[in-house]
């Protein structure tokens, strides 16, 4: 929610920037921008302060418990699931406060997961995006997308299916290319 705020105040900026003329107005509404900036900071504060609090309490009980690799494996198994669902809230928690949603800042793709990396796949292989590894490719996808048929994907699904895309896919992302390309062809500017 608050990154939708910033990149709101962004925005409104943005066109002051663009515009000399109205980039005079910033004098008039500085004020109203100082307290937007105040008010996103103050939130900031608070809310680290208490995600602040909940891993310090972690940590506490991390040390009260310990780690000690003599217990018993049911226990660990346990303490593992605990740890896994304690840290999983956190960034489940401060992915809501500065986003707005639990999954971070979605992009929804009406492609199916190969269709979608086929694509990419193209679009790298023309120079269309330029990325020094495809290890961002895939960290940006499983933080940011959702494609048909998944809600959530996962790093390591990508890495393993970007190689293994099958004719299906190929065929229907090409079936989509020919309409891009016919629609760019028809389209009136």
């Amino acid at each position: 929610m608050l990154f939708n705020k910033l990149e709101q105040l962004m925005v409104q900026l943005d066109g002051l920037v663009a515009d000399p003329d109205k980039a005079l107005t910033i004098l008039q509404r500085a004020d109203q921008v100082n307290a937007e900036v105040a008010a996103a900071l103050e939130a900031i504060e608070q809310s680290r302060t208490r995600f602040q609090e909940r891993l310090f309490a972690r940590r506490q009980l991390q040390e009260a418990i310990g780690m000690d690799a003599r217990m018993p494996h049911a226990a660990r198994r346990m303490l593992a699931a605990d740890q896994l669902a304690f840290y999983t809230e956190l960034l489940r928690d401060m992915l809501l406060f500065f986003t707005g949603s639990e999954r971070g800042r979605c992009v929804s793709f009406n492609l199916t997961v190969e269709e979608l990396l086929f694509f990419i796949r193209l679009l790298l292989e023309e120079k269309v995006m330029d990325v020094e590894t495809l290890k961002s490719v895939f960290l940006f996808l499983s933080r940011h997308a959702r494609t048909t048929g998944s809600e959530s994907l996962s790093y390591e699904s990508l890495r393993k299916k970007y190689s293994g895309v099958g004719n299906n896919a190929k065929n229907k992302v090409e079936a989509l290319l020919a309409r891009l390309g016919a629609r760019a062809a028809h389209h009136e500017t």
